[in-house]
């Protein structure tokens, strides 16, 4: 596993340490957690997950932005952080290579499967475009569940709560070597189908009690 550069490495503990003390933050199923490229596909409801979910890898993540946030300084320190600018008009395929491209390079790379924050916390529909990406990239999907940062950061909120409880559980990566024999089409949407599943299941396996290995 690549070694984060320093400025990666200082700003995750800190933010990490921020976790830690003001919503308790716990880790589970890194048993799970592969070597290597793979996708990071959590449930997304709040502006927290990002960070969230960042502190509780053991290396590097990637992530992808829209480009207007790269025209200040902000963009600087992002840049840092590993974000990749996203053109406004840019095409889910453009999109979809830009990822690849980071994949390829041997990085994880954070990408919301529901393409949008719950407003209920309730998983949105996962698209068979995470899938297709599974399939043009060679890579893996590890099936994410967040907890606890609806409650802090939601929509509703203007800023967050400073007290809370909050965990990321890493599930049983998903290969696109047990879809192969399969029609392409519907193979995506089988993938779908399982994150959905996946993301489900962890939450499941949170809620009653998060004893054992995750799913």
């Amino acid at each position: 596993m690549k070694k984060p550069s320093f400025f990666y490495s200082v700003v995750i503990f800190f933010v990490r340490t921020f976790f830690k003390v003001f919503y308790r933050h716990k880790v589970y199923g890194l048993d799970h957690y592969p070597e290597g490229s793979g996708l990071i596909a959590p449930n997304h409801v709040s502006f927290f997950d990002p960070p969230c979910i960042a502190v509780s890898c053991p290396g590097e993540i990637h992530f992808l932005a829209r480009e207007t946030l790269f025209k200040s300084f902000f963009g600087k320190l992002i840049l840092a952080l590993n974000a990749h600018p996203v053109k406004q008009k840019a095409t889910n395929l453009q999109v979809m290579k830009d990822v690849c491209q980071i994949l390829n390079k041997g990085h994880k790379v954070l990408i919301f499967p529901e393409g949008a924050r719950s407003r209920d916390n309730n998983l949105l529909e996962i698209k068979p475009g995470i899938g297709l990406l599974l399939s043009r990239s060679a890579s893996l999907i590890i099936p994410t569940y967040v907890h606890g940062t609806f409650d802090i950061w939601n929509r509703k909120r203007k800023f967050p709560k400073l007290r809370g409880k909050t965990a990321v559980v890493f599930g049983s990566p998903i290969r696109w070597d047990d879809y192969k024999g399969s029609d392409r089409k519907k193979a995506q949407v089988l993938v779908a189908e399982q994150l959905t599943h996946a993301i489900k299941g962890l939450c499941k396996w949170y809620e009653e009690g998060h004893q054992g290995l995750p799913p």
